[in-house]
C-alpha cells in the first residue's frame, strides 16, 4: 500500500517565523551591533549597511516563502539550507568564538539544516 506523506504545516511555519525574525530583528532592534559583527568578519565599512539590508531582505523573503504555495518546493529547502551553511561557515570561521557562545548560534543551525533536508527530502518524494 502506497502510503501518503504529508508534510505538517508546523515545520515550514515554524521556519519561516524563525526566518521572518531573523530577517527584521537585525535591522529593527539591533543595527549597530549586527554592523559590528559584519566589520568583525572584514567587511568595509561601506558594504555593512547594503550587505545587512541585503541578508535581511533574504531572510524575510525565506520567510514569507514558508507560508506560501513554495513550501511545496524542494529547492526552496536546499536554497535555505545552502544560504544557513553558507552564513554558519562565514561565522564559524570569521568570528570562532561563537562556537563558544551562551546561546550557541552556531551549534543551533545543526537541528535547522537537518530539518531543511527533511523538508526538502519529503517534497521530493511527493513528485
Amino acid at each position: 500500500m502506497n502510503q501518503q506523506h504529508r508534510i505538517p504545516d508546523y515545520l515550514p511555519y515554524s521556519l519561516g517565523i524563525l526566518w521572518l525574525w531573523s530577517g527584521l530583528q537585525p535591522v529593527l532592534t539591533a543595527p549597530q551591533e549586527s554592523l559590528s559583527l559584519l566589520a568583525e568578519v572584514g567587511f568595509q565599512t561601506a558594504f555593512q549597511w547594503p550587505l545587512l539590508l541585503a541578508s535581511s531582505l533574504l531572510d524575510i523573503v525565506f520567510g514569507l516563502l514558508c507560508f506560501s504555495r513554495a513550501r511545496r518546493l524542494p529547492a526552496l529547502w536546499a536554497v535555505q539550507a545552502a544560504t544557513v551553511a553558507a552564513y554558519s561557515l562565514i561565522i564559524a570561521f570569521a568570528l570562532p568564538q561563537m562556537w563558544l557562545h551562551p546561546f550557541a548560534p552556531l551549534v543551533k543551525n545543526l537541528p535547522i539544516l537537518a530539518m531543511l533536508a527533511f523538508l526538502r527530502h519529503e517534497g521530493r518524494l511527493k513528485k
